[in-house]
């Protein structure tokens, strides 16, 4: 499993202890989204959803992006192009050495899965069909953001590697 894994930091940068809390951190917020966002809106209306926001989504950002040392320390302090990483769960290298995850991407991804998996056996490929429109203009809305991002240098990435 660990040589496995050690192909992605050959290729994106990730160790394998960046990938596995990566994962279990997407996990962990979409899951706790799914099982309580539609409560809080059920019990309190729209003040729910804020609650849900602030509450679910800050408590998972700080986890996740922010919070130094809280027991996962995947990857070390220092970058080898001299950068600091951030701590958390999701793994995040310093000025695009590595993929960005987003919250928001794992909380989609999460939920359009949810859904599926919830739909009755034989619509579940209809469910798809369906959703195959929005999920591609997902993906190109994605790349065409990254590439402008990347034009302008705004992320520290070099599109061009020049």
């Amino acid at each position: 499993m660990i040589a496995f894994l050690s192909t992605y930091y050959d290729a994106i940068g990730m160790t394998p202890a960046g990938i596995l809390t990566t994962i279990f951190g997407s996990f962990c917020v979409t899951f706790v989204v799914i099982i309580c966002w539609g409560k809080l809106v059920e019990d309190f209306g729209p003040a729910g959803g804020m609650l849900s926001a602030a509450i679910i989504i800050g408590t998972f950002w700080v986890v996740n992006h922010k919070l130094p040392g809280f027991g996962i320390n995947p990857d070390c302090i220092a970058s080898p192009d001299g950068g600091i990483k951030q701590y958390g769960m999701i793994y995040q290298a310093y000025r695009g050495a590595c993929p960005w995850v987003d919250m928001g991407t794992t909380i989609a991804i999460g939920l359009w899965c949810h859904s599926l998996f919830m739909g009755k056996p034989g619509e579940r490929l209809a469910l798809v069909r369906e959703s195959l429109p929005r999920v591609a203009a997902l993906v190109f809305g994605g790349i065409i953001g990254g590439a402008i991002l990347g034009l302008i240098s705004y992320s520290g990435a070099n599109l061009f590697g020049g």
